[in-house]
């Protein structure tokens, strides 16, 4: 029997919507498993949802409220900084659980800007926040049915990726690989970071200093590696398929994952002592009460999680 956690994410957002069309799932795995959303005081419910103050040992799909006061009144497609705020306060109260009781956690979708706005400085993504809480790097795998895909880098300006790649931890890579059950002696190429993979030194250096180096930590510990492979053509049709990839920057992975694998694709930390994933999508605000979310990303989360021991 697993024990889940899912942070609600920002309240104003498709994250209702998406556990309301979810809920028959979340039920029917409830029956075997132990599944909490953790949520903030506010007036976006989950009615359906068994109300608890903490968790229980027994199996089921429950809601656990933090905090005390007056609720707060959202209008959906409406963000602000108290929702900024709340979302993430809900994901800090979820990974004190997780911290607790054990289990794995779904952190679904927040806004960075208004957490920022909210007054979180150096917010920059859940992969992160979770690599400070606990202490651990942390690595953004994007996974689908077809593929899985590393970024280097995450959320940080293309002006510093190289400066990022410089500090960029191999040896922890390495050893998040090794663990992770989503991964099996993976075939791995990885992207050149310039044009044309450099063109031996012509267009850039990279490919033949940092990312050499930094491929041999990994050649070391009997990994199958090939590449640098120029990015523009590694993902089509006909090219070499490999189980893994490694991209050098945020957009240069995940542009192609989304377009390929679309909602379907789901977001797995790599590098912690259990499994977090979130759907491949954002906060939608834009459709938000308009009862149109899908919730495909949410239900490929659930799935992944059960399907590992």
């Amino acid at each position: 029997m697993k024990t889940i956690f899912i942070s609600e994410g920002d309240p104003t957002s498709i994250n209702y919507e998406l556990l309301g069309s979810s809920f028959p799932l979340l039920t029917s795995l409830g029956k075997h498993h132990r599944i909490y959303l953790i949520r903030g005081p506010h007036n976006q419910t989950l009615s359906k949802a068994k109300q608890l103050t903490k968790p229980v040992d027994e199996p089921g799909f429950y809601s656990i409220a933090w905090g005390t006061g007056k609720p707060k009144s959202f209008v959906l497609g409406k963000p602000s900084k108290t929702s900024g705020k709340m979302a993430y306060d809900s994901l800090l109260a979820t990974i004190d659980f997780q911290k607790q009781f054990g289990g794995d956690l779904i952190t679904l979708p927040l806004s960075k800007e208004w957490v920022q706005k909210a007054g979180v400085r150096g917010f920059r993504g859940h992969t992160e926040t979770l690599a400070e809480t606990y202490k651990r790097p942390t690595f953004m795998m994007m996974s689908g049915e077809k593929l899985n895909v590393i970024p280097l880098t995450t959320h940080v300006p293309l002006k510093d990726v190289v400066k990022e790649l410089k500090t960029f931890d191999w040896k922890e890579l390495k050893n998040a690989i090794l663990r992770s059950p989503y991964l099996n002696q993976p075939t791995i190429g990885y992207l050149g970071l310039n044009p044309h993979a450099g063109e031996g030194g012509k267009i850039g250096t990279e490919e033949l200093t940092i990312l050499k180096t930094g491929v041999g930590v990994l050649r070391k510990a009997k990994l199958t590696v090939e590449g640098p492979l120029s990015a523009d053509s590694a993902f089509l049709p006909g090219a070499k398929a490999y189980d893994l990839y490694l991209a050098g920057y945020h957009d240069q992975g995940l542009i192609p994952f989304k377009l390929l694998e679309g909602k379907k694709g789901v977001n797995i930390t790599l590098g912690l002592d259990f499994t977090r994933v979130s759907p491949d999508h954002g906060t939608a605000f834009g459709i938000a009460g308009k009862r149109c979310a899908d919730p495909t990303g949410l239900i490929s989360c659930l799935e992944r999680l059960v399907e590992t021991k």
